[in-house]
């Protein structure tokens, strides 16, 4: 027996992404490795804050009491 998995247009959509971003950047003018570079500066830097946001709800948690 076979089983038959039905994929969301979603699900199938966030698989292409990755690579259809990619192909588009490439076809625009853009480096990958120049698009890496800037994920990974945004990444990094939304979790700084993250964890800033993080450390200032415990201090203020902490004042409260």
């Amino acid at each position: 027996m076979t089983e038959h998995q039905v994929d969301t247009a979603a699900a199938i959509a966030a698989k292409a992404a990755p690579p259809v971003g990619v192909s588009l950047a490439t076809v625009a003018g853009y480096q990958v490795s120049e698009l890496v570079l800037w994920a990974t500066l945004v990444y990094t830097v939304l979790m700084i804050g993250h964890k800033v946001y993080q450390i200032y709800l415990d201090v203020t948690k902490t004042l409260d009491k």
